[in-house]
């Protein structure tokens, strides 16, 4: 019994230590010139919630803002959190700029600091897959929203090039922590339903949102300048690795890239719930 205890708590401190390195992680660069790229998921979202005026809307894994911003549109009152103190300091900084009183707070998507069934909607654009513990993350999805409540989360596929991009990235990133939960993994609906089934009513929508730049090298300057993984990566990497990495990204991009510029595909999944 100790013995499983103190696994238990060694578990916990790796998990704790883990979402540390992601705070830092994706706050290292200025995502929000990387966030617009993902509107037309942002919108499939709304869509998908149909939103009224004056709802309570949790968004979890804000970021730097951008699917708050453009539900404010439909009158919903929004709260953001993130785990990074960096993107929730430039959200509600460009909240200020763009004169939306929508507040943003730092939090984990694993033990939120909300009330029980306190939303009426409840939103997640690629963000919350990202939390090590899915479990966890499932049971306060279902928490926080009140019955009848709303859900839709998004999860990248592990399928085409979004997948093979993670792939890369994993394959220079350090090892992850034991246990901790594969983000892909949320894009399969059978593994979001044992997670989710309990608590809502399911449906899966599937999605795209292309990645679009004028050339391989544009988009990799754009990616190794804002987005944060990326960022963090090449601080960690010695010369020679940093090449190769570069190389196997730029070659991603290069199968893409006509004289019209680079679209890659990055199929995702919607998740829809409706709180039993």
């Amino acid at each position: 019994m100790a013995d499983s205890a103190t696994k238990s708590r060694e578990d916990e401190m790796a998990f704790d230590e883990l979402k540390q390195r992601h705070a830092a992680m994706w706050g290292s660069g200025p995502f929000e010139r990387i966030a617009p790229t993902l509107e037309g998921m942002h919108n499939a979202i709304i869509d998908s919630l149909a939103p009224k005026p004056a709802e309570r809307w949790l968004d979890i894994g804000s970021g730097t803002g951008e699917l708050a911003f453009l539900a404010a549109d439909t009158g919903a009152s929004i709260r953001g959190v993130d785990l990074s103190p960096s993107l929730v300091e430039t959200a509600n900084r460009q909240a200020v700029e763009r004169g939306l009183g929508v507040e943003f707070v730092v939090g984990d998507a694993e033990s939120l600091d909300e009330e029980d069934a306190s939303y009426d909607i409840v939103s997640s654009s690629v963000a919350a897959i990202f939390a090590p513990d899915h479990g966890r993350v499932a049971s306060e999805l279902g928490r926080v929203l009140q019955p009848g409540g709303r859900l839709a989360m998004t999860a990248w596929t592990a399928d085409g090039r979004i997948g093979e991009f993670f792939r890369i990235l994993a394959k220079y990133a350090p090892p992850t922590v034991e246990g901790a939960g594969n983000a892909m993994t949320w894009s399969d609906p059978a593994y979001a339903a044992t997670l989710l089934g309990g608590s809502f009513e399911l449906t899966f929508g599937y999605h795209d949102v292309p990645w679009r730049a004028a050339s391989a090298d544009e988009m990799w300057t754009e990616m190794s300048e804002a987005f944060g993984p990326i960022v963090m990566l090449l601080r960690t990497l010695d010369d020679e690795k940093a090449t190769a990495f570069r190389d196997e990204l730029l070659q991603l991009f290069g199968e893409h890239e006509t004289q019209d510029g680079v679209e890659i595909s990055r199929p995702f999944v919607l998740i829809a719930g409706i709180r039993r």
